[in-house]
């Protein structure tokens, strides 16, 4: 028997409507003493690669056989599935999105299970859109009480996943090529790439290549070293490079978000001029 302690919740309910706490009244029906957290009940509206990169830099902070219990669902009551996957550490719950895939991938997956056994559905007639309440949640809830995984559904292949890759990176000239994986509530803009796997000069002016315009960023090792309205590039608290300024928003000078492409070089290499 399986008894999860803890349910972390992640959705783009927000603060300001009542999902999340029915979503949560839902759970305690079922489990009254079961821990509830929220990793957080405010992603970015139907914003399935912000919530993918909540979702992998935060798991592996929670005890061993935490529930995760994920609902940013653009997709709700269409054909993608209702998951559930048992991994080495850890339980998700969510739909078939790609919002998990990184991080069940990296946990390494033992299980899928679809949620498709009306038994573990709130009731007969379930809500078209709120999915959250009428599958999710209670799957979350049954499973924290010992329900096994093989009554919530059939088994699925891995390789039948929806892939949303988090990484992702290539090599140009004096740099490499990446993505915006997330933008936080601080304006600072967080690259598909770890400080691992590109290793920045601290002190070392690189030139930045977003929507055809280009920037200066220097390397810093935090916020308090860069100088005002200056753009700089660091590692955060994740491991993922990302650009930032201290005491303002890259973002707002960046204009960019999750899923544009940026270039990254070595400004020292290159021929051109920054226009910022």
């Amino acid at each position: 028997m399986i008894r999860a302690n803890n349910i972390a919740i992640l959705t783009d309910f927000s603060l300001s409507d009542n999902y999340n706490g029915v979503m949560e009244g839902t759970i305690r029906r079922f489990n009254k003493d079961v821990n509830i957290t929220y990793l957080s009940g405010n992603s970015k509206k139907f914003n399935v690669k912000s919530a993918s990169y909540l979702l992998y830099t935060g798991y592996r902070f929670f005890p061993r056989k935490t529930v995760f219990l994920v609902v940013v669902d653009p997709g709700v009551g269409t054909e993608r599935d209702a998951l559930l996957v048992k991994t080495r550490n850890y339980f998700f719950i969510g739909p078939d999105n790609g919002v998990l895939y990184p991080s069940i991938i990296e946990d390494g997956i033992v299980e899928i299970r679809k949620i498709n056994n009306p038994k573990v559905f709130l009731s007969k007639e379930i809500s078209k859109t709120f999915h959250g309440r009428d599958i999710f949640a209670v799957s979350a809830a049954l499973l924290s009480t010992g329900v096994e995984t093989e009554a919530f559904g059939d088994v699925k292949s891995q390789n039948d996943l929806y892939k949303y890759e988090l990484k992702y990176y290539e090599k140009i000239n004096y740099g490499l090529k990446t993505k915006v994986v997330y933008v936080d509530n601080f304006g600072n803009v967080t690259l598909g790439i770890t400080s691992r796997e590109f290793k920045v000069k601290e002190n070392q002016i690189y030139e930045i290549n977003v929507k055809g315009l280009k920037y200066k960023v220097t390397s810093k090792r935090t916020f308090g070293y860069g100088e005002e309205n200056q753009l700089i590039i660091y590692s955060n608290g994740y491991g993922f490079l990302e650009i930032g300024i201290n005491k303002g928003s890259a973002y707002h000078t960046l204009k960019t978000s999750e899923g544009d492409e940026i270039c990254l070089e070595d400004y020292t290499q290159g021929d051109s001029s920054p226009s910022t």
